[in-house]
């Protein structure tokens, strides 16, 4: 498996960057899958998502790529499946990232009126930040109406004391870590590049 912008392989996996750590870890060190990021700051327009959404997936189809999959999830972009049907790709069916990383765990969390994340949203924030022309104060408006934060982190790169706390001062809201098994995840991307489109539930 290796990291590339276009070059596709038998399968080629289009993903936004906040998948990156729990991805790597699930695949195979070696194999037929080629990775294409997006940055994760797309997210902040939608139009400028699908239009580099489509434009990778064009690049990947004229380039000789075989099996396109692509790692977003339906609630990202009202005109994700129709971009996707036009190039013959597919995706998990799932509403965003947090479903197809947690399952279960993201509407338990939620629940507790908590923020779900993972340390790969905190880290991408202050990219968020720049991209909306956020400062602390927008951040802490759009998050007043949660208890708290919860961070479900596999351990592969463990948020730091200082991203822990430096994430809390952000937000005014407790910060609360806790572990995710990857079992989930590694059965959504199993069914989907096999030719299961699995709901992640």
């Amino acid at each position: 498996m290796q990291d590339t912008m276009i070059i596709p392989a038998r399968k080629t996996i289009v993903a936004c960057e906040i998948f990156t750590d729990e991805l790597r870890a699930i695949l195979p060190p070696e194999g037929d899958i080629d990775l294409v990021w997006l940055p994760v700051a797309l997210h902040t327009d939608i139009g400028r998502l699908e239009r580099e959404i489509e434009r990778t997936l064009l690049l990947c189809r004229t380039g000789g790529a075989a099996d396109l999959f692509v790692l977003y999830g339906g609630a990202c972009s009202p005109s994700l499946d129709a971009i996707l049907k036009k190039y013959n790709a597919v995706r998990p069916e799932a509403g965003n990232c947090l479903d197809v990383l947690l399952g279960s765990l993201k509407a338990e969390a939620e629940a507790e009126r908590a923020f779900v994340l993972t340390p790969g949203w905190i880290r991408a924030w202050p990219s968020i930040m720049e991209a909306m022309g956020w400062e602390a104060i927008d951040v802490r408006m759009n998050l007043g109406r949660y208890e708290g934060i919860i961070v479900y982190d596999a351990g592969l790169k463990p948020l730091t004391d200082e991203e822990t706390i430096g994430f809390f001062d952000l937000t005014e809201r407790y910060v609360d870590v806790r572990p995710l098994g990857l079992e989930h995840f590694a059965g959504v991307m199993k069914r989907l590049l096999n030719g299961n489109r699995s709901r992640a539930r």
